[in-house]
């Protein structure tokens, strides 16, 4: 059974667009975690390193300090993981686009000739 071309890329871009949506989905919420986790880190290590240097006792907290300034660090360290991760997914999604761009291409340019 012979498949025409055009059939053929039509699948081809349907199943990269549905791949790109999910994508996109798993991209957008890695960066809001990403854009929310390193300020609020930052925040926390700050005032857990406050807490330490300036023996803030009237900060009334259930954390210790100790866990407040390493906790905010590892969180964002952890934040801008999940981040870089979410580029990281979209310099490969790119990549994908233009392997099935060139490969329809040349489904296409095979038909004319």
């Amino acid at each position: 059974m012979i498949v025409p071309n055009g059939f053929k890329t039509a699948v081809m871009y349907a199943g990269f667009w549905t791949l790109f949506a999910v994508n996109f989905a798993v991209m957008f919420i890695l960066l809001m975690m990403c854009a929310l986790g390193v300020p609020s880190g930052i925040m926390i290590a700050v005032l857990g390193a406050l807490v330490i240097i300036f023996k803030a006792d009237f900060v009334i907290t259930a954390i210790a300090p100790q866990t407040m300034l390493f906790g905010g660090i590892s969180a964002v360290f952890a934040s801008a993981f999940v981040g870089l991760l979410a580029v990281k997914m979209g310099f490969g999604i790119s990549r994908l686009f233009v392997k099935v761009r060139r490969k329809c291409e040349r489904l296409k340019y095979e038909n004319i000739e």
